[in-house]
């Protein structure tokens, strides 16, 4: 799974500055030639699409959506799990929808050789954002709520997963880099 959060993480920072580079550009273009640039409207706009498909996925992975955490939290144990129950089986739905709906209008858009007006690139590799993100959402949701079922789901305990997983993770041989290079193994990185 190391490999589909890295894709997640890095379709949305690649889609975000693309976003801000295009925009900058064509800010600059605006005020200093008085041109806009005709695909910059086009690339933002299905950039945003993808953007917010792939962030809802990582939002789901981190936990970072908008829930009714206090009713789950202060409820009685069995009450706790058929909410979450309802809960995962309710975002499924609409993420099955996501991934049915948008492949079909995926596959439309590939049949009748869709492409963006300005620069020509195939619809469909906008589109494939959305049952993509149907689809990592539908495991994610899965995950979160075997979580939730078995891990403390308090709003500090989710804010700690969340800075975790956020917080670059340096390990024993980053930090004695040196000793390596000078061929001592003290796990410390001090000096013997």
């Amino acid at each position: 799974m190391k490999i589909v959060k890295w894709f997640e993480d890095w379709v949305v920072v690649a889609s975000f500055m693309v976003i801000v580079a295009v925009t900058f550009v064509n800010v600059v273009s605006r005020y200093t030639f008085q041109a806009s640039l005709a695909f910059s409207e086009e690339i933002t706009i299905n950039l945003l699409v993808v953007l917010t498909m792939m962030g809802a996925v990582v939002g789901i992975r981190l936990g970072a959506h908008l829930g009714f955490t206090y009713l789950v939290e202060n409820v009685k144990p069995r009450a706790r799990r058929a909410l979450i129950i309802i809960g995962t089986t309710l975002m499924i739905i609409f993420l099955a929808v996501l991934l049915i709906w948008g492949t079909e209008m995926m596959i439309n858009q590939a049949i009748r050789g869709r492409a963006t007006p300005s620069l020509g690139i195939p619809q469909w590799l906008f589109t494939l954002s959305i049952p993509l993100a149907g689809l990592l959402g539908i495991v994610r949701t899965l995950q979160a709520a075997r979580a939730s079922l078995h891990e403390d789901t308090s709003a500090e305990a989710i804010a700690q997963r969340m800075a975790q997983e956020a917080a670059p993770v340096i390990d024993d041989s980053e930090l004695s880099g040196h000793a390596h290079s000078t061929g001592t193994t003290d796990r410390e990185g001090g000096r013997k």
